[in-house]
Parts: C-alpha cells; sequence; structure tokens
C-alpha cells in the first residue's frame, strides 16, 4: 500500500527541492563490471597545501583512457515507450537523463511515492525543468533575502512517470514527450571509466588541457574516493563572457550565512535539505591561464566527514555544465543501460520479495541457527564470480530423509517464477506411501537460466544422497529441460500436462468459448488413445475441425509429444494413482507463506511449520494403516495378503482392482513358455487387453502398463493370476514404497548425520547402518597400501573389541546365571528349614501343659 502525504494526488516531495532548476543530477545504479575488485578502498587524503607532490603524467593521456563518448553517432536512438522495463528506480533515472541530454533538455524529480509497508519508494516521476510555473517571491519583513534567478518555468508537460511491480522491476506507466517550447541543443553524453585515473590525486598547480578534462577528472576522483561534487561557484570573463573560473566542492558544503538566520521563513524541505550538510571545506578551484590551459589554484581535501567508498559496481550520471557525465567501470554494460534501460548479463538488485535485497541476510542468519542446532539441515547459496548473491537452496532433514524413501518420482514445480505477487520460489516434491504430498527441498530462483538450474539440480542432488529420482515432472521450459538433461541423464523427463492444458484455454480462448466440444475432444485426444497412431490420427482430426493447423504453438507441442502426452511414458514408474477426495498439495501451503510482501524469514519458517503438520498427517495415517483393519470383501488370500502388507490408502486402491478383476473374462491366444491371454469385460469385449504370462516366474505383462506407471498390479494382470493358480501376490509386484515398511531403514547424509525414521525392525537397521560404514572404511582404505594397512588394522581392532566385549558380555551372563542358580538353591533350602520350624511350633502348640493335666 502506499504512503499518502497532505500533498497533491499523495504524493510526497522525497527531498527534492523542486526551484532548484540547476539541481545536481546524481543517481546511483548498480551494474557488474568485468574487472577485479581491488583489496582494499582508497584511504582518505589528508594532504598540506604548501607541499606538492610531482606532477602526473600529461593530461592528453588521461583524458584517452578515461573519457569517452557513449554515443558515437547521431543514429543512436534513446526513445523511452510506456512499457519499458528497468531494474530499479536508479536506471529509469539514468536512461532519462541520457535521453534529455540527447534530446536538448534538463530533468529534475518532480514527485515520488513510497510503500505503506517499508517506506520504500515505489513511483518516480521525472519532469523536464520547465514544468509547474513560479512561485511568488517571500518576503519576510526585517530580513534580507537573496536575489533569485530568473524562474524559467513555462507549464511544461513533458514527464515519465515510473512504478515498481512485484517483482521488483520498474515499469514506465506514464510518459510525455512534447514540449511547450523550444529544446536546447543536444548535450553529449560522456562516459567516464574511474580506473582511468586511479593512482591520480589533485595538487595545487595541477595543469588541465581543458575545463573538460578538469572537471572530468575531479568527478572521477569523488566517485572514487567515496563522496558527491558539485559545482558551487563559476566567474565569467567581463571581455567575451567565457569561463574563466570553476569551483567544485563536496555535496556536504556549508551553506551561505544568509540562510541561517532565515528562522521564520525557512520551509520544512529546507530543513531537511540542511540536515544533510555538515558544512565541509573540500573543495576543488581551478582557473585559466595563458590559452585554454586550465590550473588549480584552490585546494582542499580533507573532509569533515566520513568518505564511503562506493563498490566498484556503481554507475553515477551527472548533468554538468551542458554534458551529462556517467562515471562507471565497463563502457558496454553502461552503453547498454541507458540504450535499452537494461544492464549486462549479470543480475545487479536481486530481490526475492517487496522487502529488498538486505532481507536476505537476515533468512541466511536463520538458516545458520538452524544448522547449527540440526547438522542435517542443508542450504547453499550461489554466488556469482561479482559477489552478487543469486539462488538460494534449502532442505531439512526430513525433507532429505523422505527423499531417501520416497524419490523415486520427484515434480519440479516452477509456477511462481512469473507471478508478481509470490516469491521466486520452487519447490521439489513428491507422493509419500498414503499419497499424501511430500517436500524434497525448496530453493528461490532469480536467474532463470540453463546455468541457474543445472547449477540448482547438481546441488539439490548432492543434499538427496546423489541418488537420482528415477522420473521427473517439470513444467514446460526450455531451460529446465536441458539442464535436467545434463544433471540426470538416465531420468525420465516429462513436462506437466496439467499446465500444457492451462496454457491451452490460454491460447485458444476463442476456440473454446465458440466450441463447446473443443475441450472434451482434446482430453480425449490426449489421455484416451491407447496406441500411438490412435493419437496422431485423432490429433490430425481436431486442428482440422477446427482450423488450426497452422498454429506454431500447436505444432511445437505435437513435436515433443513423447514428453507430455500419457501414451508414450505409461511404460515409465511415475506414482501417480488416482484416489477420491485427491489429497491437497502443497501449493496451497505456498500461495499462503510465500507473498512477496512477507520477509524471507518469516515466510520459511511458517512453511517449515506447516510442512511439519503434514508430517503429523502421515504419522496419523501409519497409526491407522497398523491398529485399524481394513474390511475385507472376499476370502480371498491374495486380498488378505495386500491388507496386511500395503497401506490403507494403497490397498483401498488394490482393492478396487481385485474386485474389478472378478468381472472380466480370459481367452488364452497363445501357449507356451510366455502366454498370451486376451482380457475383456463380460459384456464389453471391444475393450480388450493382451496380457503376456510366463508361468516359470509367475510374471506377468499387460498392455495397459498400469503396474510400470503406478506400482500396483492392473484387474487384467490380477485375472490372469487368479486363472493360473497363483493366490497370492508375486513379490516382484509388491513395491516397498508402497507398503506399511517403507520407511524400514536408516538414512544418513555425506557426513554420517542419520536421519531417522520409523524403524521396525531394529537388528537390521543396525545391519545396514555397519555395512554402510564398512563400505565406505574399505572404499577409503583400497586407494593405498598406507591406507590400506590403516584401514585393516582399524578393522581387525573394531571386531577384536566387539568379540572381546561378546566374551565378556557372556561370561558376566554365565557367572550371574550361576549365581542365581545358588541363590534359588539357597533359597529353596531356606524356606523348607523355615516350613519345619513352623511344623515344629504347631505341633508344639497342640501338646496340654501339666497344669491342666493336674486340674483333670
Amino acid at each position: 500500500m502506499d504512503c499518502n502525504s497532505s500533498g497533491e494526488d499523495g504524493l510526497i516531495e522525497d527531498n527534492v527541492n523542486l526551484e532548484d532548476d540547476s539541481i545536481n543530477f546524481w543517481a546511483t545504479i548498480d551494474v557488474s563490471p568485468h574487472v577485479a575488485e581491488p583489496d582494499q578502498h582508497p584511504p582518505l587524503h589528508h594532504q598540506h597545501l604548501e607541499h606538492q607532490s610531482a606532477p602526473p603524467p600529461h593530461m592528453e593521456m588521461v583524458e584517452s583512457s578515461i573519457r569517452r563518448d557513449l554515443f558515437e553517432t547521431e543514429e543512436t536512438q534513446l526513445e523511452p515507450f510506456v512499457g519499458m522495463e528497468f531494474e530499479s528506480g536508479e536506471a529509469a533515472k539514468t536512461f532519462y537523463i541520457a535521453y534529455a541530454g540527447h534530446v536538448g533538455f534538463c530533468v529534475r524529480i518532480a514527485r515520488s511515492r513510497r510503500s505503506k509497508c517499508n517506506e520504500d519508494v515505489i513511483m518516480l516521476r521525472f519532469v523536464c525543468s520547465r514544468e509547474g510555473w513560479s512561485r511568488e517571491k517571500r518576503i519576510i519583513e526585517g530580513k534580507k533575502t537573496r536575489k533569485r534567478a530568473a524562474s524559467i518555468r513555462e507549464g511544461c508537460k513533458a514527464m515519465l512517470e515510473v512504478i515498481r511491480k512485484g517483482d521488483g522491476r520498474w515499469v514506465v506507466t506514464k510518459l510525455l514527450k512534447e514540449h511547450n517550447h523550444e529544446v536546447g541543443m543536444p548535450s553529449r553524453v560522456h562516459y567516464i571509466a574511474t580506473e582511468g585515473d586511479a593512482e591520480l590525486e589533485p595538487f595545487l598547480g595541477m595543469e588541465f588541457e581543458s575545463l573538460e578534462i578538469a572537471r572530468t577528472f575531479y568527478y572521477a576522483y569523488a566517485s572514487r574516493l567515496g563522496f558527491e561534487a558539485r559545482v558551487r561557484q563559476s566567474r565569467r570573463s567581463l571581455h567575451d563572457e567565457t569561463l574563466k573560473m570553476l569551483k567544485l566542492v563536496c555535496s556536504k558544503h556549508r551553506y551561505h550565512s544568509g540562510r541561517d538566520n532565515h528562522e521564520d521563513g525557512r520551509s520544512a524541505q529546507c530543513n531537511e535539505t540542511i540536515k544533510e550538510k555538515d558544512g565541509c571545506e573540500a573543495l576543488f578551484e581551478i582557473i585559466r591561464k595563458d590559452g585554454d590551459r586550465w590550473v588549480v589554484s584552490k585546494l582542499m581535501l580533507e573532509h569533515s566527514h566520513p568518505l564511503i567508498s562506493a563498490p566498484l559496481s556503481k554507475v553515477r550520471c551527472v548533468r554538468s555544465q551542458g554534458e551529462i557525465l556517467v562515471i562507471a567501470k565497463n563502457f558496454a554494460d553502461t552503453r547498454n543501460l541507458l540504450l535499452n534501460g537494461q544492464e549486462s548479463q549479470y543480475p545487479r538488485d536481486v530481490r526475492y520479495n517487496d522487502l529488498g535485497p538486505e532481507d536476505a541476510q537476515n533468512l541466511f542468519e536463520y538458516f545458520r541457527k538452524i544448522q547449527s542446532e540440526n547438522l542435517a539441515f542443508y542450504y547453499l547459496v550461489q554466488v556469482e564470480h561479482n559477489n552478487f548473491t543469486t539462488n538460494i537452496l534449502w532442505a531439512d532433514a526430513k525433507a532429505r530423509m523422505a527423499y531417501n524413501y520416497f524419490g523415486d518420482v520427484v515434480t519440479f514445480d516452477t509456477s511462481y517464477l512469473h507471478d508478481k505477487d509470490m516469491m521466486p520460489i520452487v519447490t521439489f516434491s513428491g507422493v509419500n506411501h498414503h499419497m499424501q504430498p511430500v517436500v524434497f527441498g525448496c530453493a528461490l530462483i532469480v536467474d532463470q537460466t540453463e546455468t541457474s538450474f543445472a547449477w540448482l539440480f547438481e546441488n539439490w542432488l548432492v543434499a538427496m544422497g546423489g541418488n537420482p529420482p528415477v522420473s521427473l515432472i517439470t513444467n514446460l521450459d526450455v531451460a529446465i529441460a536441458a539442464a535436467a538433461a545434463k544433471v540426470f541423464p538416465n531420468t525420465r523427463h516429462r513436462f506437466c500436462k496439467k499446465c500444457i492444458l492451462n496454457r491451452f484455454q490460454v491460447e485458444f480462448t476463442d476456440v473454446y468459448l465458440s466450441n463447446t466440444t473443443f475441450d472434451g475432444e482434446l482430453r480425449s485426444c490426449i489421455d484416451g488413445s491407447e496406441t500411438s497412431e490412435a493419437f496422431e490420427s485423432c490429433w490430425e482430426l481436431i486442428i482440422d475441425k477446427y482450423n488450426l493447423r497452422d498454429n506454431e504453438y500447436l505444432q511445437s507441442l505435437y513435436s515433443i509429444r513423447q514428453h507430455w502426452v500419457p501414451l508414450y511414458f505409461k511404460d515409465s514408474f511415475f506414482a501417480e494413482i488416482s484416489i477420491s477426495p485427491p489429497p491437497e498439495g502443497i501449493d496451497k501451503i505456498v500461495e499462503k507463506h510465500f507473498t512477496a510482501k512477507t520477509s524471507l524469514r518469516v515466510a520459511v519458517r511458517q512453511f517449515g511449520m506447516a510442512i511439519a503438520n503434514r508430517f503429523e498427517k502421515e504419522a496419523l495415517a501409519d497409526f491407522n494403516t497398523i491398529h485399524n483393519k481394513p474390511f475385507l470383501r472376499t476370502a480371498g488370500p491374495m486380498e488378505k495378503q495386500a491388507a496386511s502388507i500395503y497401506t490403507r490408502t494403497v490397498f483401498e486402491k488394490f482393492q478396487e482392482e481385485f474386485i474389478q478383476s472378478l468381472g472380466y473374462h480370459v481367452n488364452k491366444m497363445e501357449d507356451g513358455a510366455i502366454s498370451r491371454y486376451c482380457v475383456a469385460r463380460n459384456e464389453d469385449a471391444h475393450e480388450t487387453y493382451i496380457v503376456t504370462f510366463k508361468a516359470s516366474e509367475n510374471k506377468a505383462k499387460c498392455s495397459c502398463c498400469m503396474f510400470e506407471f503406478t506400482g500396483i498390479l492392473c484387474r487384467h494382470a490380477i485375472r490372469v493370476f487368479i486363472i493360473s493358480g497363483i493366490r497370492v501376490l508375486p513379490k516382484n509386484y509388491i513395491l516397498k514404497r508402497w507398503t506399511k515398511n517403507a520407511k524400514s531403514n536408516v538414512v544418513s547424509d555425506e557426513c554420517g548425520v542419520e536421519l531417522r525414521g520409523n524403524n521396525e525392525e531394529p537388528s537390521d537397521v543396525r545391519y545396514n547402518d555397519l555395512c554402510r560404514d564398512a563400505m565406505k572404511c574399505a572404499r577409503e582404505g583400497s586407494a593405498s597400501a598406507e591406507f590400506y594397512r590403516i584401514a585393516k588394522d582399524a578393522l581387525q581392532k573394531a571386531v577384536h573389541e566387539v568379540v572381546s566385549a561378546k566374551q565378556k558380555k557372556g561370561q558376566l551372563t554365565l557367572q550371574n546365571f550361576i549365581k542365581s542358580q545358588k541363590t534359588k538353591k539357597f533359597t529353596r533350602s531356606s524356606k523348607k528349614k523355615d516350613d519345619v520350624k513352623k511344623c515344629e511350633r504347631k505341633k508344639s502348640s497342640r501338646v496340654i501343659p501339666s497344669s491342666v493335666k493336674d486340674s483333670i
């Protein structure tokens, strides 16, 4: 949302003096230089003016190395247009300044708008310097006022307005090129390379061949040192009105003392501007001597404020004395920026959301914190050779563990890369043994090139243990396809059919609206074709019926039909099972948390919490599978076996196939070692399927390829098994990833950090874990004879210690057994003695006392 001030149209002035027609036009733009950055910035200079250093080389050599026309011919076009895009607001400003200089008018910033969320500028309006009308002169009684120069405001309407979109790019939304006045002479746009005079410093008596060279030198010096220069004063000759003196000062030079006394008339804007002035005394004054030679007559190099050296990737643009001076490092990138509103191939201002690139640093701190708490957390940041952060990849321990169990099929979703309201997030995902979606990792992508996607695939594969998936599903994209072919050469890659059909509705909106049967016929052709001949003939009929044969988009899709039409990859495993109701995908979670207005750290943390809730649902499904037995609809041993092996969701799908198989009729077509059967429904003999059966190995293959595609045996093969006397599922047709014990092993990363799941067989787990460590020891120890001896001694020592520990434990167990036996024997003897004593006491109690006998 926008932050509106009390000004017109809710716009604020953004600290720009609109009355100053000689405004110093500075713009800062990042571009990527092709030169190495020096080890350190130039130090601050504190030079005593009475001591002069040796003069530098002749300034003509300096001019030839640092000054160059950006537009050497008049044919160069600098034409803005509505919809033109820029990488930043400063890039748009630089372009318009150069355009104005090329046409012959001056530019100033009229208005700007800030966001209410983070106070970032989201709108800039550049106008001709003659826009608007002059204000009346304010006279304060009893106060002296400076004489104001004659105003040149003539109500010119020429302007260019840019607005920042959700993806960080700036777009021209308003443009007026016509002026209501005569424009001046076009200015030359010069390029100033700061590296050309990297070792030169100004000194008293320094001479220049021309005023342009002197001015260019000081602007470059200021840019290199870390301050901004402006023209403070100039003097002309009384004889011919030519310039004879020019004084350049620091942009934080003090104001005239008369302004400090305007207590009642000072505006708020003036107050804000004066706060930025530190009274800096740095100056550079040159005077013209005999002929056209210019000499430094006054010089102050000390500044009263810290100097912040600008990065070498900065570009500054200044309008001075009828010229446009562009101060930068790389000529090609700068010229491309001004001509096209674009920069070089290197990213400049990387933005993952509307909060700016600095928000990424908070995310990195969060990642480091998580990794310190859990070593299994993995994250990686791609940094270009020019120190620009581009792509960010991360995967937590649960995601890496889930990939070990269910990473045979991976979906790479890039749907949000072109959504301006969302962060450029991509996800790696799959399905677990309950057909629930599970995340294998996420990334933020700002550079959508083949190289970028290849980097992402390679490092994500490292995070997942180096085991590539069996199948990969992606959006239709040339760069992604090329990167996947390089990184996953043995993986079956197909494009998302849903995305392609959605694109159909966009490309052929008129056809959809005018023909209600088009969608049904198209889907029937794509999903219902059993053979390639059937699909091709059906496709031809559709494009002829709706007059689409000359459509290039359809022609390109048809050429890659093997990668998106189900018919051509039904023999590959993609773990796709249609269940009702369909499970909720992770797209809702992504859309909820990764909006462009959300902080990166908050988005990643909340997304992680939402995915953790998904794991709780998985644990609940595991509990229901183990403790709640499904209802069996027959007494068949195959159904009972499947109920004890599969999860509830997968069993319900198998149960449906098993029940449906009872309604199919089987005809044997060929007999022998490999038999062929024709399977069809009793009431519908038109839909037939061919099942080949090898009795010696209990193997069956159906023409529908359901088992190959989903991992669950189809009704046709089940029917053949039943009539062949096979009452239970062969082991070859039970995929572990669909069973209750899908997570029965230990997962470790490359550092040996365990990523544990639900282990139901601890002895097998320990055995597999030890075998993995022993294999790693053997692999490293076999590299040389020396390493072999070390590994051999370590293994023998470990075996000896384990055997000794077992022997000690066995001896201790025997001793404990003997001791326990003695204790039992002693306990029995003691108990026997106690019983004897009790009997004697009972007998003694029955004896009549003598006194009683006498009385009787």
